[in-house]
């Protein structure tokens, strides 16, 4: 039974370990390496990768102030997006090396020793569980963050056809 166990956890880090970098231009490469390092020591390079492959925020000069706030924080929100997502490899290579471990205590446990070895595990499917939500969590921003950007740009066109409406009306006037 522990042979099969060990099984299913190789069978699972082989799918956690595979090689899904697709980039092919030097910049996106960069960042998309730093994403897929599942290295949480690397969410340091996040913030500057991005900007090189989406750019800055303009300028005040080239952008109005209600632009500029959508897309500082669409790339906030971005950002946290992705250093969650390293953060959560992270944690889930951490936790595969605790399934490791607890399968090889098992196979080598005294009779007695089971229940210990038990709550361990459960320990770890509890962590594993919070991990989940967290990552759901996330998802949830992000949904929320482009349903904001979604209905700024509907309050964007009203303005902007406002403001052309009245153009027209002042134009015809003169």
């Amino acid at each position: 039974m522990v042979g099969t166990v060990q099984g299913f956890y190789n069978a699972i880090r082989g799918l956690a370990n595979l090689n899904v970098a697709s980039a092919t231009l030097a910049n996106p490469r960069q960042l998309e390496a730093v994403l897929l390092s599942r290295n949480a020591g690397s969410i340091a390079q996040v913030a500057n990768r991005f900007t090189t492959v989406y750019q800055a925020i303009p300028p005040a000069t080239d952008a109005p102030a209600p632009v500029r706030d959508l897309i500082d924080m669409t790339d906030a929100t971005a950002q946290a997006a992705l250093k969650k997502a390293i953060a959560t490899d992270a944690a889930s290579d951490q936790l595969m090396d605790a399934s490791d471990q607890l399968a090889a205590e098992l196979a080598v446990a005294a009779p007695g020793t089971a229940p210990m070895i038990e709550a361990q595990a459960a320990a770890m499917l509890v962590k594993a569980h919070a991990l989940t939500q967290s990552a759901m969590a996330e998802l949830f921003r992000i949904r929320a963050i482009d349903m904001a950007n979604t209905g700024a740009s509907l309050k964007f066109n009203a303005n902007h056809a406002s403001d052309t409406r009245r153009d027209v009306t002042n134009m015809f006037k003169k």
